[in-house]
């Protein structure tokens, strides 16, 4: 009699808030036509998550970031990530979130589809992560590491604010978000170093689960 063992992949869902800022023009042309602005893609990612659990691990009130490159548009591969993990996390949270973020753990959402884009997926790096989470006036930061900062657009004749939002119904990260600008944008790491201030960034809600 033959065995065989199936590795069984985990049922997983989080629920988080999501600042996203990235070197496009505002509205960035990546979700219309699928070509970045300046014909690469450099984003900075937060997700703080309101609920979440990876098969019995809670991953409630967790942040992590994403920082992410590509020489070209995202589709054209050989990409370059890093995930940045709360250092409040648990061995069994990091463990998880490196799992989903990486592509293994399946499921939708843009972590699985992204995976296939990445030459390299750096070391995570488990530190201090500083989040204000204001829609679109939110910022995050790892000390000596990473600063970001959005904010709304304004009139430039009345000074009021704008609410601008994009409505993307098939959307794989987002179906609404809240389109905003970065006051701050910058990493300095040895393999990502960009500083994207001034450009696009939306605040949203997602919600993503595994198989």
């Amino acid at each position: 009699m033959s065995s065989s063992t199936t590795t069984q992949i985990p049922k997983w869902n989080i629920k988080s808030d999501y600042v996203e800022t990235c070197n496009c023009d505002y509205g960035c042309p990546c979700n219309f036509n699928g070509f970045p602005t300046y014909g690469f893609c450099r984003a900075l990612i937060l997700y703080h998550i309101w609920s979440g659990s990876y098969d019995d691990t809670k991953l409630d009130g967790l942040d992590f970031i994403t920082a992410v490159s590509w020489p070209k548009a995202i589709h054209e591969g050989n990409g370059t990530a890093q995930l940045f993990v709360t250092n409040k996390a648990s061995e069994e949270q990091r463990q998880a979130l490196i799992n989903i973020v990486s592509g293994q753990a399946k499921g939708d959402g843009p972590f699985a589809l992204f995976a296939s884009t990445f030459k390299y997926f750096l070391e995570p790096q488990f530190v201090d992560i500083k989040v204000n989470l204001n829609g679109k006036k939110s910022s995050f930061s790892v000390p000596g590491v990473m600063d970001v900062q959005t904010e709304s657009f304004t009139n430039p004749v009345t000074g009021e604010e704008q609410d601008t939002k994009i409505q993307l119904p098939k959307g794989f990260i987002w179906k609404l978000a809240e389109a905003a600008k970065s006051r701050i944008m910058r990493i300095t790491t040895p393999n990502l170093n960009f500083d994207d201030s001034g450009k696009n960034a939306f605040y949203a809600v997602v919600d993503f689960k595994g198989p």
